[in-house]
């Protein structure tokens, strides 16, 4: 075992755990005829169907599984839920889960079937994200680094830069290049969806070492002279200067993608399994050339995740234990004892997963390295993975509510070049007025 992917990842021991503690197949598979009912949103849906199929056919299981794909996901999800739609395991966000755990629309996941040997093969990084007032939200899907830095190695070379350490750094490079008249410099992570825009300001201002909220009293604690003022006045600095296109706004996740995969651009942030994409001939100009920008004492982007989670609908005894095994199948072990769900995911689309049995294995070490273009980048990857910050304001039940006003207020601030004391005065109150409203402080 490579000794700084042991030391990186958190250096956690892998606990002792018996073969026998894994459940035999008898015990994974439905114990009555009913449905459960299966959904999450349009991330390689094949993929999924494929591992239902698998589960459905070899433990004749009732799995529906449908992709979510139109629309806010969270949102949709958030509506169905209120209605009391057919739902038993679905996917979310930490933030989300938070929120759905709140209204009482799910469960935890503390009651799964090998709960225990699932905990002790969590990276504590991953079970911080996960947990919320004690209690384990949902069973991991993935882990990775959003907003990690891409950097076309090939275009660096040419203009004879190298790697920028932070985020003033960054902008002081890139404004000089474009001052010597050089285009096409960086596509910002500002797209319109629900982790677009919204999330490029909340990773910007934690790696600048700054925060929405204090983590001890959830107060706001923003300011013009801070953090994320520093970020602000550079994001108008460089809409206004047409440093980045403005229609970046409208954009989707796939246009940046696209446009960053096109060659155009030097920098450009993305979920770090997207590094995937550009190292593929088939579907990037740029492929082989695609490095990144590593942990230099500041980090890059956030600790993004995504979990398995089981609603609180009302279901028979029978149903609820057949939702609890398919959850602990799909997210963790199936009933050869691997974790064949999250293992896939490693070995096609280099998603991190809250497991050293995954994490650790040469099966993920062979895929990561075969999406890299350059010596050294896995172990830079792994010293990305530890130093990812997890956002204090994430663990807030209004979190989604503050991440849709963010989303729509930043565009319009760009859009309308506000003043930046304004602004996160606004913000400031946003958040207060959100504590208020659920009363996490009266004043």
């Amino acid at each position: 075992m490579n000794r700084l992917l042991k030391s990186i990842l958190l250096a956690s021991t892998v606990a002792v755990v018996s073969p026998l503690s894994a459940l035999a197949a008898s015990d994974l598979g439905p114990t009555s005829d009913e449905t459960v009912y299966f959904r999450g949103w349009p991330y390689k849906p094949e993929v999924v169907d494929d591992n239902v199929k698998r589960y459905n056919s070899s433990l004749d299981g009732n799995i529906d599984y449908q992709t979510v794909t139109h629309g806010d996901y969270p949102t949709l999800m958030e509506k169905s839920l209120i209605a009391g739609d057919a739902l038993d395991i679905i996917y979310a966000n930490p933030a989300t889960a938070v929120r759905f755990l709140e209204a009482g629309w799910i469960v935890p996941a503390d009651d799964v079937p090998n709960i225990e040997e699932i905990k002790a093969d969590m990276y504590d990084n991953a079970k911080h994200a996960f947990t919320y007032n004690g209690k384990l939200l949902g069973l991991s899907y993935f882990l990775s680094v959003r907003g990690t830095m891409m950097v076309n190695r090939e275009r660096q070379d040419t203009l004879g830069v190298s790697d920028p350490k932070n985020w003033d750094e960054f902008y002081a490079q890139i404004i000089d290049l474009h001052e010597k008249g050089e285009k096409n410099l960086f596509m910002p992570h500002w797209f319109n969806e629900f982790y677009g825009i919204s999330w490029a300001f909340i990773m910007e201002v934690l790696n600048r070492g700054g925060s929405q909220i204090d983590p001890e009293t959830k107060r706001p604690v923003l300011s013009a002279d801070g953090p994320a003022g520093d970020t602000l006045r550079m994001w108008k600095e460089i809409y206004n200067s047409g440093i980045v296109p403005q229609e970046v706004i409208s954009f989707t996740e796939s246009g940046i993608v696209e446009g960053f995969s096109s060659g155009r651009f030097l920098y450009s942030p993305h979920n770090f399994y997207n590094i995937k994409i550009f190292n593929d001939p088939a579907q990037s100009k740029i492929a082989g050339k695609v490095g990144f920008l590593g942990f230099d004492g500041q980090s890059w982007g956030l600790l993004d995740s995504a979990l398995y989670l089981r609603t609180a609908r009302d279901r028979s005894p029978g149903l609820e234990e057949d939702a609890k095994r398919f959850q602990s199948w799909y997210g963790y072990k199936d009933q050869d004892g691997k974790v064949f769900v999250g293992q896939r995911w490693a070995n096609n689309s280099i998603l991190f997963s809250a497991y050293k049995t995954v994490m650790e294995s040469e099966e993920s070490k062979a895929a990561f390295e075969s999406a890299l273009a350059f010596e050294g980048d896995y172990e830079r990857m792994l010293a990305l993975y530890n130093a990812a910050p997890y956002p204090p304001v994430w663990k807030m039940v209004w979190a989604e509510e503050y991440n849709s006003f963010l989303r729509l207020r930043l565009g319009q601030f760009l859009s309308n070049d506000e003043n930046v004391e304004d602004f996160i005065a606004e913000l400031n109150a946003e958040i207060d007025k959100l504590n208020k409203k659920y009363k996490v402080y009266k004043n």
